[in-house]
């Protein structure tokens, strides 16, 4: 495939992505005056479109390369934006702190994916909202697709299925609201449960699903 095929299925991707991101923020449906913790910067995906609805946010990633090039994506609006190093596994704010939070197609790049959510738990209030993106099935094909074409090698697919991540949501929020796009699937949850019911680990309890 010539390059600027490559190119241009790309930029298709990015389209899709954008559209589908912005689709589950209206799912999540954060209140105007929320201050939101985007967790795993990465590309600054997320981050942008956070900023341009005008939320406040801080974000972090444990990369620092990885920040300074979300900021450059960012243009007129960097300025906006609160970004720090943050491990996923060791957030440096106190309990109960955000009403808000995001995690964007990251959860496969993180390695033991149900501690980071536990600790984006802990960090939000009570009544606090956790939106999670991550690609599907066709959106890991399409990832798969790109890297074999840009000469990446495999496209990780992660320690934890969309299986485990509804079931983790569920075991630890009172309400979960998913939906299925094209290439992602969004959760939102919200309220999450005393620390249970959450001191048993992840999948300890629960009967392992197919595939």
């Amino acid at each position: 495939m010539h390059d600027c095929d490559i190119e241009q299925m790309l930029r298709e991707r990015e389209a899709v992505l954008i559209r589908e991101h912005d689709a589950a923020l209206n799912l999540a449906c954060f209140d105007a005056g929320d201050t939101i913790l985007d967790v795993a910067t990465g590309s600054g995906r997320m981050l942008l479109q956070l900023l341009q609805r005008g939320y406040s946010v801080i974000s972090g990633d444990v990369d620092r390369e990885a920040l300074e090039r979300a900021r450059e994506g960012l243009g007129d609006l960097a300025d906006k934006a609160t970004l720090v190093i943050m491990d996923a596994h060791k957030i440096q704010f106190d309990d109960d702190t955000f009403i808000a939070a995001t995690l964007a197609n990251a959860i496969h790049h993180i390695s033991d994916p149900a501690g980071a959510l536990d600790e984006i738990a802990r960090v939000l209030t009570p009544d606090g909202k956790l939106l999670v993106t991550e690609f599907n099935a066709e959106g890991f094909r399409l990832m798969e697709l790109h890297h074999r074409m840009l000469g990446r090698g495999e496209h990780p697919k992660g320690e934890m299925s969309t299986e485990e991540i509804d079931r983790y949501l569920r075991s630890s929020f009172d309400s979960v609201e998913t939906q299925e796009f094209s290439i992602i699937r969004a959760w939102v949850a919200s309220s999450k449960k005393r620390r249970r019911e959450a001191d048993e680990p992840f999948g300890d309890s629960a009967e392992p699903e197919g595939g």
